[in-house]
C-alpha cells in the first residue's frame, strides 16, 4: 500500500490532492487511486498527493501548496472517478479560459445503498444547502447552467482549479468554500456525472459526523469567510426549510416529483434526512447560543 501515499512526477500537468487520515487502511482510497491511473491522460503528467498531515481541511491546504501541476484536482478519499475521460475534459476546459471546473452531478450507482443513492440524486449531503440554493451539485432532475456564477458550497469531490488561481488564495486558513470565494474568474460546469461520492450508508452515524463537522469547522471558528447563512433571504429560506420539514408535505412533494422523473425509491429518504438535519442543527444551535451567545457561528473578531 506504500505506493498509494503519493506519486510525484517531474513536470506534472494535473496534481491530485487527496486528504486521508490513514492511507494504509482506508478502504476507499485504492479505488480512487486506480480510477486516477485509469484516466485517458498521460500518466507521466499526473501527480498524486495523499496528505495525512493535520485535519482534513489543513491537509487540503498543504497539498495545494505542494502541488506542482498546472491544474489542481481536489478529491476526498471516498471519491471515485467513473469516466476515463474526466482529466482530458478538465484540461481542455481550463485551457479555454476557465479558472475552475467540476462535474455537474454526483454519479449514481444502482448498486449503492438507498441512502447513498439519495445523496447522489439530490446533489449534496446537506438538505439545508439544497433549500438555500447552495448545493454541492445539480440534482438529477434539475436543468444545468454550464457557465456558473459560482455556488459557494463547492470546492471538493472532483473540483479542479487552475493552479495559479487557487494558490493566490489564503491557504494558511484553507476551507473549500472560503477559498473558492477568493478565486476570480469563470467557473465552468462539465455536463457529466463522473465523480462518485461514498457519502454514507447509515443516517444516524452520518448525522453525528455532520454535527462534529459543523461544530468544529463552522460554529467554533471566527476565521471563516464563507457563511451558510449570510443574507436575509438565507434566513427566510432556513425558516421555510424548518416549516416544510415539520409539516412534511413539501419534502414528500420533492420525493414524488423526483421519483416521477427518475424512478428510484431512494428519493423518499428526503423527509427523514431533512428531519434528522433539523434536529441535529437545532441541538447545535442551542449549544452555540449557550457557549457563544450566537445561534450559528462565532462572530468574527474585529481587525486590530
Amino acid at each position: 500500500m506504500a505506493e498509494l501515499r503519493s506519486l510525484q512526477v517531474p513536470n506534472p500537468i494535473i496534481s491530485c490532492v487527496i486528504p486521508c487520515r490513514d492511507p494504509e487502511t482506508d478502504p476507499y482510497l485504492p479505488d480512487l487511486i486506480s480510477s486516477i491511473k485509469a484516466q485517458d491522460f498521460p500518466q507521466d503528467k499526473i501527480e498524486i498527493l495523499v496528505i495525512s498531515e493535520g485535519d482534513s481541511e489543513q491537509a487540503k491546504g498543504i497539498g495545494i501548496k505542494r502541488a506542482k501541476g498546472e491544474i489542481i484536482g481536489m478529491f476526498c478519499a471516498d471519491n471515485e472517478i467513473t469516466s476515463r475521460f474526466l482529466f482530458s475534459n478538465v484540461y481542455q476546459t481550463i485551457n479555454c479560459g476557465a479558472v475552475a471546473t467540476y462535474p455537474a452531478r454526483y454519479d449514481y450507482k444502482k448498486s449503492d445503498n438507498s441512502l447513498n443513492r439519495y445523496f447522489s440524486l439530490i446533489g449534496g449531503n446537506d438538505p439545508i444547502c439544497y433549500y438555500l440554493g447552495k448545493n454541492d451539485r445539480v440534482t438529477w432532475v434539475d436543468s444545468l447552467n454550464i457557465y456558473s456564477d459560482y455556488q459557494p458550497s463547492y470546492g471538493c469531490n472532483g473540483f479542479f482549479y487552475k493552479t495559479e488561481a487557487i494558490k493566490a488564495t489564503n491557504l494558511d486558513n484553507y476551507y473549500p468554500m472560503d477559498n473558492a470565494l477568493e478565486v476570480k474568474g469563470k467557473f465552468v460546469v462539465l455536463d457529466c456525472a463522473w465523480i462518485w461520492h461514498k457519502t454514507s450508508d447509515n443516517l444516524i452515524t452520518f448525522l453525528m459526523k455532520r454535527y462534529r463537522y459543523a461544530r468544529d469547522l463552522y460554529s467554533d471558528r471566527d476565521d471563516r469567510r464563507w457563511k451558510m447563512l449570510d443574507t436575509k433571504e438565507d434566513y427566510w429560506k432556513l425558516c421555510l426549510f424548518a416549516l416544510s420539514t415539520i409539516t412534511v408535505v413539501q419534502p414528500l412533494l420533492v420525493s414524488l416529483q423526483g421519483f416521477r422523473r427518475f424512478r428510484d425509491w431512494a428519493w423518499f429518504w428526503h423527509w427523514p434526512v431533512c428531519f434528522g438535519f433539523l434536529i441535529t442543527y437545532s441541538i447545535l444551535a442551542f449549544r452555540n447560543l449557550f457557549k457563544h451567545g450566537n445561534l450559528f457561528q462565532v462572530r468574527c473578531q474585529p481587525a486590530v
